[in-house]
């Protein structure tokens, strides 16, 4: 089914992968043999309906694969396949049958899948590619703006997230929003994020410390990445361009920390406006490198009686809090725990987070978890 819907790379491309040296990702891609397990898996989607712009037929990533496949390869361990692209179909729910269907089945074979679209609204069956797979399904969105236009509309790339809150199934369990900018967010959409017990963090105070989104990611079984996240001075390739947001090393962080989640399966990056920029194309290509990165160093499992795991007791005023710390990657954990032991839960956290505790404070993701769980 897969090369049914998708046209694979084309040979020049191929060719130049293959000419490049043994230590590059383009030497070591893999173009048209059976998919293997638990592989990483790029496909690109030439769709623009339903943005801001009109159709764009010669919307192409082949400049941004050739960047990408010049860069080398960490200490990597998954395999890495290049499809090639889903072109547009005669109408667009042409296109979102493709895109869904190719998910499911690489979903099937538990890959992970890198997604580079043009509109945003492929975010929408990004989404439900998981229908037949995962019933309680976290999203996270790295975004300017929440998207919560009206769904009674056709799809678009403002309303996606409207609908994947309003249809059925209602397979969303967690929400996470980051980086949105207040100018551009109603109080009424602010009111509806809390009301929902969605965790959404704003710019402004994901850039103080930009570690303190990874907890956030960590759960994320699919994260959406719009373009128009990047401020404009280090990232013009996309729709609508703005003065604000992440800087190249933020995002690239960002991208890190989607990947090194251990049950992320799907990372999709839209709202890209080919316009012959290298540097930008670079700065994509280094989003998906990250990723892959973070995604080869990814704990098989969470294990807290493993050895890599330190244990801390923490005892405040109002609660004693549990702490675990895992040496390998740095992540910390802290533990939610109710009348009896069957009822705790382990929520991600941050260093922060513990250090705090330190100082006689509950952490904010304590009260948060708490109430989303209790």
């Amino acid at each position: 089914m897969l090369y049914e819907f998708l046209t694979p790379v084309n040979d020049e491309l191929r060719e130049f992968a293959s000419g490049l040296d043994i230590f590059s990702i383009g030497n070591n891609m893999i173009f048209d043999e059976e998919i293997t397990e638990s592989a990483i898996v790029l496909i690109s989607v030439k769709e623009t309906r339903g943005s801001s712009v009109n159709f764009n037929s010669e919307l192409e990533f082949n400049s941004i694969r050739k960047q990408f496949y010049q860069l080398k390869r960490g200490n990597w361990h998954l395999p890495i396949y290049d499809l090639g692209d889903l072109h547009a179909g005669a109408v667009r729910e042409d296109t979102y049958f493709a895109f869904q269907k190719i998910q499911e089945e690489l979903l099937r074979k538990k890959c992970i899948v890198i997604i580079l679209g043009g509109t945003a609204n492929l975010a929408y069956y990004q989404y439900r590619a998981f229908d037949k797979s995962k019933h309680n399904i976290n999203l996270s969105c790295i975004d300017n703006r929440f998207r919560l236009g009206n769904d009674s509309f056709e799809l678009n790339s403002q309303n996606y997230l409207s609908k994947i809150i309003s249809e059925k199934p209602h397979n969303l369990f967690e929400y996470t929003h980051l980086g949105y900018q207040t100018y551009f967010v109603a109080q009424e959409e602010l009111d509806l994020m809390e009301e929902l017990n969605f965790d959404i963090k704003r710019l402004g105070k994901l850039t103080e410390t930009i570690a303190e989104a990874e907890p956030e990611l960590r759960n994320s079984d699919t994260v959406v990445l719009n373009l128009e996240a990047i401020q404009s001075s280090d990232f013009q390739s996309s729709i609508e361009l703005s003065p604000n947001g992440f800087n190249s090393r933020e995002i690239c962080s960002l991208s890190r920390y989607a990947g090194i989640n251990n049950k992320i399966k799907s990372f999709g990056v839209y709202n890209y406006k080919a316009k012959n920029i290298i540097t930008d194309d670079l700065l994509l290509s280094e989003i998906l490198w990250y990723f892959i990165e973070g995604k080869n160093h990814a704990p098989e499992t969470v294990n807290f009686e493993e050895n890599t795991y330190e244990k801390f007791y923490v005892q405040i005023p109002e609660q004693d809090l549990t702490f675990y710390h895992n040496v390998k990657t740095e992540q910390w954990w802290l533990e939610l725990k109710e009348m009896s032991e069957a009822e705790k839960h382990i929520v991600p956290c941050s260093e922060r987070d513990y250090r705090n505790s330190l100082e006689g404070k509950i952490p904010e993701r304590w009260w948060k978890s708490y109430k989303k769980l209790y």
